[in-house]
């Protein structure tokens, strides 16, 4: 299998191969291990699934990667809960990243 290749390439290929099939868990988890964040985080997007984008939030926020939980918030932006970032925000001291996100969301809830 292409997944368990052994060059990183193949392993995006695999990856690729399972975002055009649809199986976008597959894929942002594949993603995930090879640390191809971008990937990851388009993948989630295209999805449109609102538990694969905050399952990888979670997973950023997990490890701290602060450039990441701020892409996925941009790029997964209408399919993460604001609950959901408001309290990983709180929890992990990272209201600064998180708050342009809310002031968005807030701006488009009175607009």
């Amino acid at each position: 299998k292409l997944e368990k290749h052994e060059l990183l390439e193949f392993r995006r290929v695999s990856s690729y191969l399972y975002k055009k099939n649809k199986r976008f868990a597959q894929s942002v988890r594949l993603s995930k291990e090879d640390q191809m964040y971008k990937d990851a985080i388009d993948t989630a997007a295209e999805s449109k699934d609102s538990e694969i984008a905050e399952e990888l939030l979670k997973f950023f926020v997990n490890i701290t990667d602060k450039e990441c939980i701020c892409a996925t918030l941009y790029t997964c932006y209408d399919l993460i809960r604001p609950d959901i970032v408001m309290e990983l925000a709180w929890r992990n001291q990272l209201l600064d990243f998180a708050m342009p996100y809310m002031i968005q969301y807030v701006h488009e809830s009175y607009n």
